[in-house]
């Protein structure tokens, strides 16, 4: 059964489709029993992050992102063929304007990241290089009150994981709290 997660599995609430059917009751037991034992256990390395993720600390937060990206001022591309971005992550310590209108199908999110409130939004736009890409766009105060806000896009089918940018939400963390 799907479930909704938060970092580190703190939270886990099956999503039950609508209609008269209730007799997945005991499944959604199960997967109530399953979610607190995630959450006993915690999740991969990390503290969120999957296996072969490494950190990108900047300032006071740090996010996880595939080995094979590469580190620069204010966060990470993944280089792609013929000199081109696949994807990119980017942290910056206040709530930048927005270059681009948001799309209208945006999806809003309210996520508990390592035990802060956060905005989340998913959205599809063009990369920079005007490819179809997923973006994310994290907004959360680190543990002194200051805003951060995490940006990442990645490239539709260049990326090699389709969590990817789903992945990277979960794995923000404060690690000076």
């Amino acid at each position: 059964m799907p479930t909704k997660r938060t970092k580190h599995a703190e939270v886990v609430a099956p999503i039950v489709p609508p209609g008269p059917a209730r007799t997945a009751r005991p499944r959604v037991r199960h997967a109530a029993v399953l979610g607190l034992a995630l959450a006993a256990t915690g999740c991969s390395v990390g503290q969120g992050s999957p296996d072969g993720w490494r950190y990108l600390r900047t300032g006071s937060v740090a996010v996880a992102l595939p080995k094979t990206w590469q580190e620069r001022t204010g966060g990470a591309d993944l280089p792609g063929t013929g000199g081109r971005t696949d994807a990119a992550l980017t942290v910056t310590p206040a709530a930048p304007a927005r270059h681009t209108k948001l799309p209208a199908d945006a999806r809003r999110e309210t996520l508990t990241l390592d035990g802060r409130r956060a905005q989340v939004l998913s959205f599809s736009q063009a990369a920079p290089d005007g490819r179809a890409a997923g973006h994310i766009e994290v907004s959360v105060r680190d543990p002194a009150g200051h805003p951060v806000t995490i940006r990442a896009w990645a490239a539709d089918g260049t990326a090699h994981d389709p969590a990817l940018l789903q992945e990277i939400v979960n794995s923000v963390e404060f690690p000076g709290k």
